[in-house]
């Protein structure tokens, strides 16, 4: 008996005590879906506790219990984590991030009070979103034994339907087709698994498949706030700090093309975010006879900076692009505007005045540009714009005629916002310190 698999050995012992799926379900309390999956093989590993209700509804006896207990822990050995939705590899040059992590990991291991975690990742284009939760997901792998990796396509101009996403989940853990919400939920119910939901394009694609129980937890990154997801932990990232990307840049460029003065020059130019440095490092790695110094000359022009930073397929301008064109016109406008026309820092009454509209007008476009991480918002109405999104904006949006151009007076008490071009960076919106902090630039 110990040899037989758990489904059929269920099988047999409910036609023993002449019981039907239906009846086992309500004696048990373990759906008749849930059952069936078990005896047809389907769910080979079932949690302890749902064997120890069968067990109790069919009546056996102490040795049919052991064997049930021991082709139950069987079925979870062979049982692999699912290979259709894996991780994808880590990065191999991941630095820093140890806050943001530390975070992440804490927020997904501790089991909520009413439901399971859910930690939300947001940041600007090439800021390291998804490294991070593949970071964090690979550290707990011995939580959540089952890890299932998702792109929704939020960068897509068709992000994955919510409906698609369900259908995935269930397919990808119990082999069945099916999109309803209430499937994922029974399907989750009594699973240590972990849902990273990568590039997620608004809060209805979270909602269809988030577990309202059990010890299941979901991961998601986004380029937008997803500010209608209750009960979120939220980690947004930022700019690496300078030792950090002079770590990333020394860590992939040979010492003979480098000297610690041009990587410091080289990770400033980059803005210190994370794919701008790869693409960079990437550039002159692959070039013997490119310099750190003679990469950082080409990205000190503005009008060139967007185009050096491209290594083969992969460039700084395609990961910024998507997130521009789904802006509404207005907002583009805006965009461009500020790129234009604004220092790193900035307040709306600068933004209504480069639109010519009403401050309410100014605000809500405002608001679309934070929501999509391309403006950061900091204390006391103000505002920044990274370095290399204002790169982008001047050489990749079209430009308008000199005279549409509105003239663009410093608002009164505020005139430090418009000249601030001296300032190395905008200051981050989470700390009101005197020194510049690496929020709004990168990371």
């Amino acid at each position: 008996m110990g040899d037989e698999p758990l489904g059929a050995l269920i099988r047999r012992l409910r036609l023993d005590a002449d019981l039907t799926l239906e009846r086992l379900s309500e004696a048990s309390g373990i759906s008749d879906r849930a059952l069936s999956d078990i005896e047809r093989g389907a769910a080979r590993g079932p949690q302890h506790r749902t064997v120890v209700a069968i067990a109790a509804a069919l009546g056996v006896g102490e040795i049919e219990r052991a064997a049930m207990f021991r082709a139950a822990r069987d079925g979870r050995r062979r049982t692999a984590p699912p290979a259709r939705l894996p991780l994808p590899p880590a990065v191999a040059d991941f630095v820093g991030r140890d806050a943001e992590l530390a975070r992440t990991t804490a927020a997904l291991a501790s089991p909520g009070d009413l439901r399971p975690p859910l930690t939300v990742i947001t940041g600007p284009p090439g800021y390291g979103k998804t490294s991070l939760a593949v970071r964090a997901a690979a550290s707990l792998r011995d939580r959540f034994p089952e890890q299932l990796f998702l792109r929704l396509g939020g960068c897509s101009p068709e992000p994955l339907p919510a409906e698609a996403v369900a259908f995935r989940i269930i397919r990808a853990l119990t082999g069945r087709a099916g999109s309803d919400p209430h499937q994922v939920r029974q399907v989750l119910a009594d699973r240590r698994v972990l849902l990273v939901l990568d590039d997620t394009a608004s809060e209805a694609q979270v909602r269809k498949v988030f577990p309202s129980r059990g010890p299941a937890a979901v991961l998601v990154t986004s380029r937008r706030s997803l500010a209608g997801l209750d009960g979120a932990q939220r980690v947004p990232v930022d700019r690496l700090p300078r030792a950090d990307a002079l770590r990333l840049l020394a860590g992939a460029i040979p010492t003979e093309q480098r000297v610690r003065a041009d990587l410091s020059e080289l990770a400033r130019l980059c803005d210190d975010v994370p794919l701008a440095l790869r693409i960079a490092a990437n550039r002159v790695a692959s070039h013997p006879a490119l310099t750190v110094a003679g990469l950082a000359a080409r990205l000190n022009a503005d009008d060139r900076r967007m185009a050096a930073l491209t290594a083969g397929d992969v460039s700084m301008a395609a990961a910024i692009r998507p997130s521009v064109t789904q802006l509404s016109p207005g907002a583009q406008l805006l965009f461009r505007r500020l790129a234009a026309a604004a220092g790193p820092v900035f307040n709306s009454d600068l933004a209504a005045c480069l639109l010519s509209a009403p401050l309410r007008r100014a605000e809500e476009l405002l608001d679309e540009l934070v929501d999509s991480s391309l403006v950061q918002p900091a204390a006391g109405d103000r505002y920044g714009l990274a370095d290399l999104l204002r790169s982008y904006a001047r050489a990749e949006l079209p430009q308008e005629p000199a005279r549409t151009h509105p003239a663009v007076p410093a608002p009164a008490g505020e005139r430090s916002l418009t000249t601030a071009h001296e300032r190395p960076r905008p200051q981050s919106p989470a700390v009101a310190t005197a020194e510049p902090s690496p929020a709004l630039s990168a990371s």
